[in-house]
């Protein structure tokens, strides 16, 4: 019996053409390139990417694919996955939201990986990022996994399959066993992003993806998967969506791309902290400048809307954080950092400035986080947060925010992100090898060879390893 979605997916996967995408789907290819890039670097040094390295460099092969900021080569599934961990680990990539929330760029890593490994022209590299974007969002927009209990990475598999299969010109046959070997085998359940949150937070979209590849690989050798991986009686639909998603109707919309355009709907971070917090730090700053001593605050009110509330303010561990993860998805503790520190940057996350007795004092007294029935209304149009601070002497100061920088409604220029790349990137690359390697990024369709891009990826001493 026949799978639709596989089917749609797979016949999509075959026609997109690399020669017919827009000017400004190719341009923002490239920005979430360099942002992904940014991202990397600046989780260079996180504890994930450390153990997520330490692990690939078991697999050394020269005809792999490069571990970034090194030489050293691993097969293209490991590389993807230890480098897309490295992108993931601050929380500081591209973002969309919907009925299913999703980082699309955690396909960036792997489909570069899989493009070094059988040296394809990174034209059709931009193709395939471009395609897996697209499928995300009409994926996200179409059913919550969230919902039923498993985590959003389960479309970063789906989407890097479809990447994947057109970055390697397979076979609409191939491409559907890929899809099966790659979704009844592996779901990621939400208890990763539930309760206190561990390192593994930065790694399970990398794991999705990896086993994506794996299973494009399988699918190349001839394996063949389960039948009806989506639309069987225990197949991702029933179980995972519980058959909440219209397969017709998405079916349809795929039908419907002529060329991708939807990484135009996506979003791109200013601050490396989940993203429906944004725009309560942009709100935070904005009063902060209008008063002197905090000690002069009687009451902090945040108002935001249900998925907000659900995901940084219900559980009792997001006002009292105890690890970066926890603390980066915790509405109460940023809102109260923004407006302590008069910024939010990576040393907010500090174990040292996370467990700051005053901080938590003050969260538990004075703030308070509630979902409002008419901000919900205005999601996912955008992320609106009204924020109230009344003071001791009776005076108040409101804002409302529902577009954060980087927002489709609120767009991040090109100049910013090059901003974004210096600022994060500061710590780990030199003055001049941040401008080469800017000035090839957003070159990147015409770079010539991998080893060209990466090694100009590579780390001061890290020739070698």
């Amino acid at each position: 019996m026949s799978d639709l979605l596989s089917k749609e997916l797979s016949k999509l996967a075959r026609r997109i053409d690399h020669s017919r995408l827009s000017h400004e789907v190719i341009h923002e290819v490239k920005r979430r390139f360099i942002d992904s890039i940014a991202c990397l670097f600046a989780g260079y040094g996180e504890d994930v990417s450390e153990i997520s390295r330490k692990f690939a460099e078991v697999y050394h092969s020269d005809n792999g694919s490069t571990l970034i900021g090194s030489l050293v080569k691993v097969p293209s599934e490991i590389a993807g996955f230890a480098n897309g961990t490295a992108i993931r680990s601050l929380d500081f990539n591209d973002t969309y939201l919907s009925l299913e929330p999703q980082h699309p760029s955690d396909v960036i890593a792997p489909l570069l990986a899989l493009a070094e490994e059988r040296s394809i022209a990174p034209t059709r590299l931009v193709s395939a990022i471009a395609l897996a974007y697209e499928v995300g969002v009409i994926l996200c927009d179409a059913a919550s996994l969230k919902a039923n209990g498993w985590d959003h990475v389960n479309y970063i598999t789906v989407t890097t399959v479809v990447g994947g299969a057109h970055l390697l010109g397979l076979s609409e046959e191939q491409t559907e066993q890929a899809l099966a070997l790659a979704v009844v085998p592996h779901a990621a359940a939400r208890q990763t992003r539930n309760g206190e949150i561990s390192m593994w937070k930065g790694a399970a979209a990398a794991n999705a993806a990896r086993n994506a590849i794996v299973a494009i690989k399988l699918a190349e050798s001839g394996m063949k998967g389960p039948y009806q991986p989506f639309s069987g009686s225990m197949g991702f639909n029933a179980l995972l969506l519980k058959d909440k998603m219209d397969m017709e109707r998405v079916a349809e919309q795929i039908r419907a791309v002529d060329q991708p355009q939807r990484i135009l709907n996506t979003y791109i971070k200013n601050w490396a902290v989940e993203y429906m917090t944004q725009v309560a730090i942009e709100a935070a700053l904005e009063l902060r400048s209008q008063f002197r001593d905090l000690d002069d605050i009687a009451r902090i009110k945040v108002e935001t809307f249900q998925l907000a509330y659900d995901v940084l303010a219900k559980d009792e561990e997001k006002w009292s954080p105890k690890t970066r993860e926890t603390a980066d998805h915790s509405l109460p503790y940023i809102v109260m950092a923004a407006l302590e520190d008069g910024r939010i940057d990576l040393d907010t996350f500090a174990p040292e400035r996370i467990s700051s007795p005053e901080t938590l004092s003050r969260i538990q007294t004075l703030v308070t986080v509630t979902a409002s029935e008419e901000l919900t209304a205005e999601y996912p149009d955008g992320n609106p947060t009204v924020l109230t601070i009344e003071f001791k002497n009776g005076n108040v100061l409101r804002t409302k925010i529902k577009y954060p920088i980087g927002h489709v409604g609120k767009p991040m220029s090109d100049q910013q992100l090059n901003e974004k790349f210096i600022t994060i990137t500061t710590n780990i690359l030199e003055e001049n090898q941040q401008q080469s390697v800017l000035k090839l990024l957003w070159e990147l369709d015409k770079v010539r060879t991998y080893p060209e891009l990466m090694t100009s990826l590579v780390l001061a001493g890290k020739t070698n390893k």
